[in-house]
């Protein structure tokens, strides 16, 4: 078949597929996504919490509804955490059970 005529199809799959990545590049985006988590679960969660259900819903008085909002945002802040802990452990998993085999 003539050069002209040939289907492209396999050049653009080539160029379509992302690279493999590796551990460590794998490990840092989930690093880069739980370091914006931190940041924004906590602010996000305390202003939601402060406005929307404390000071409107509940109708509390400024000072209490910070209080509570507090409260609210240090357990989220938590939970991100525990959740990027048990990300990161997992991932280890399989390296120290191969090393555990040998």
């Amino acid at each position: 078949m003539p050069r002209s005529h040939r289907s492209h199809s396999t050049a653009r799959r080539a160029a379509a597929a992302p690279p493999s990545e590796g551990p460590l590049a794998m490990t840092f985006k989930i690093f880069l996504l739980f370091a914006g988590l931190t940041v924004k679960v906590p602010v996000g969660l305390y202003f939601t919490c402060k406005l929307l259900l404390f000071q409107t819903l509940l109708m509390m008085s400024p000072d209490d509804s910070g209080f509570y909002a507090t409260i609210v945002s240090v357990v989220g802040l938590h939970v991100v955490l525990a959740i990027f802990v048990f990300i990161v452990w997992k991932e280890g998993l399989p390296q120290w059970r191969e090393e555990k085999d040998e």
